[in-house]
């Protein structure tokens, strides 16, 4: 029985603009589209794409370096003693070891500063997706995912850019 209340509620804030006399007091919204298409978030994704690049090229150096080191052992295994090389192999093996760890937790750290900065964005752009709302006389605002149909009349995402861009430009510290 709740859902079915749900549904009602739902269904009437949807039907509003359909019936013509009122205004809807639903709109939607495009997260992704906020996020990918705003200055605040385009500065973030670029930021975020420039350090991946940046530990990418530096992975692909170390490889280059690690593999010269280990065409330099693979000769030196040829003229020394196993008593000799076994020290060199397991010395290299655990400088392979705490390389790739270090570069893991390198990534792992960059992932996290991504999602802390898009967590930053969506914090403070929800004051002027609610202005927006009220401006509109809304009362719930739906991200475009969660919806099967909807108007277009009800779509507040071009308008939520222009906000975005107007007030918080490309203000994020991405340092």
């Amino acid at each position: 029985m709740t859902y079915f209340k749900i549904f009602l509620l739902f269904l009437s804030l949807v039907a509003q603009p359909l019936l013509g006399s009122e205004q809807s007091g639903l709109f939607t919204v495009d997260m992704n589209k906020l996020f990918k298409s705003s200055d605040f978030g385009k500065k973030i994704i670029s930021a975020n794409n420039k350090a991946r690049l940046e530990l990418q090229n530096e992975n692909e150096e170390l490889e280059s370096k690690l593999l010269s080191e280990e065409k330099d052992l693979s000769e030196q295994r040829k003229i020394l003693s196993l008593e000799d090389f076994q020290p060199k192999a397991l010395e290299f093996d655990k400088k392979v070891s705490i390389i790739r760890t270090e570069q893991s937790e390198k990534e792992e750290n960059l992932k996290n500063k991504a999602r802390k900065q898009e967590s930053e964005f969506y914090k403070r752009i929800y004051p002027l997706l609610y202005e927006i709302l009220l401006d509109r006389g809304g009362l719930v605002l739906v991200d475009q995912r969660n919806v099967i149909l909807w108007d277009t009349n009800v779509d507040i995402t071009d308008d939520a850019i222009r906000l975005i861009n107007q007030v918080l430009g490309n203000s994020i510290q991405t340092n």
